[in-house]
């Protein structure tokens, strides 16, 4: 069984429906190139093979069918675990695990055809595995799976990154390693869940943000206990509540956790109810842009749970869920998950090499595949997936 360790960052970065940065699924900011700008992509870091690549597809607005772009794949570092997309701007950035670095591409807002920059790759460390972007898109974070060093650049107009003083930091001394960062909706906090394999359960570091230096303090009342071995999390539209899954929390099912959030303080409450049980190994956690619904992929037994959030943050399953992941062949587990910026879809990357795509009934948050799913990634081992803009 595979323990998926990166992170899907956008459904933290393109949460909020308040804030003025764009690029996600309620941002809305005029001047920004691609608010105006009806295209839809598909990306799709993939881990697998002799060289790693990120996969681009386009997406039909009013059908969700995925159309491989021109020069897709494009090549990456080593063990593609995680990118994300300057909400902001036109680059996209994606973690790579073995080589440990991070490669940068510029996006053709039109066609969708990645370039990588001229300063791409930039070295981090081996193990980088999650990575987040603040919502003004003028920093990134990155942590290490190896060693649960958090690390922190400056972005400059061009994409360029710049390493900042004081990073990297690192989250814990007692031998944990991390699996994903996260930035609220606000930008006004970031948070790290690490965990070992030795243990059964996993914990969530807290920080405070400087908006405008990008500045890292811990907050205080952390860190924060996560039930299972801690792989994905997400926020949701709000802001509101933070959700996590982990691995081995009902038996060997896992269990997802919402945690409400202090917009004050950043401190964190776990909802009554939680941790709600999902399948074996859940690989992503995603909720949808109206805030209804959230949908975790589970990696061993190819299937998607279905949950209604409330304004409590209680869980309550879908009819129907879990449902079938939709990959071809025999090992057809998904690896990562993604939504769109209007709820109509969802995107999940297979590793039968493939996307699959589901129409979301907004009334009732059941799935149901689009005409033509799965649809071929064109690279090899996806692992993390995300929707642009």
């Amino acid at each position: 069984m595979r323990n998926i360790r990166h992170l899907l960052v956008i459904p933290a970065l393109t949460a909020a429906m308040i804030i003025t940065a764009c690029g996600g699924s309620h941002h809305i900011q005029t001047g920004c190139p691609l608010c105006v700008n009806s295209k839809h992509f598909v990306y799709v870091a993939n881990d697998g093979g002799n060289q790693s690549t990120v996969s681009a597809l386009a997406s039909d607005a009013t059908t969700g069918v995925l159309t491989a772009i021109a020069g897709s794949p494009y090549n990456t570092g080593s063990g593609s675990l995680a990118m994300a997309k300057n909400p902001v701007s036109t680059h996209i950035y994606v973690a790579n695990d073995f080589s440990g670095d991070i490669s940068a591409f510029s996006m053709n807002a039109t066609t969708g055809t990645l370039t990588p920059l001229a300063t791409s790759p930039i070295t981090v460390e081996a193990g980088a595995d999650a990575i987040a972007i603040d919502p003004l898109g003028q920093f990134l974070y990155v942590v290490s799976g190896n060693s649960s060093n958090l690390w922190g650049f400056s972005i400059d107009s061009g994409g360029g990154l710049t390493q900042l003083q004081g990073t990297p930091i690192s989250i814990s001394n007692s031998g944990a390693t991390s699996s994903s960062v996260l930035i609220d909706p606000s930008g006004k906090y970031l948070y790290v869940a690490a965990g070992s394999s030795s243990s059964t359960s996993s914990s969530i570091f807290g920080f405070s943000r400087n908006t405008s230096t990008g500045a890292l303090a811990i907050l205080p009342g952390f860190p924060v206990t996560l039930n299972g071995q801690s792989n994905h999390g997400a926020f949701d539209p709000s802001g509101k509540f933070l959700l996590y899954t982990g691995n081995n929390v009902f038996g060997t099912a896992g269990g997802l956790d919402v945690f409400s959030v202090n917009s004050s303080t950043g401190s964190l409450t776990l909802a009554s109810g939680s941790p709600a049980q999902v399948r074996d190994d859940p690989a992503g956690v995603i909720v949808d842009a109206s805030g209804k619904y959230v949908y975790v992929p589970n990696a061993a037994d190819s299937t998607i749970s279905a949950f209604t959030l409330d304004a409590t943050g209680a869980l309550a399953p879908v009819s129907g869920s879990p449902f079938p992941s939709g990959g071809n062949g025999s090992i057809n587990g998904p690896l990562g998950i993604a939504t769109d910026n209007s709820g109509k879809f969802i995107y999940v990357a297979n590793a039968s090499n493939d996307v699959s795509v589901f129409s979301i009934n907004t009334g009732t948050g059941v799935l149901t595949p689009v005409g033509g799913s799965p649809f071929p990634d064109g690279g090899n081992g996806p692992s993390a997936i995300i929707f642009v803009p």
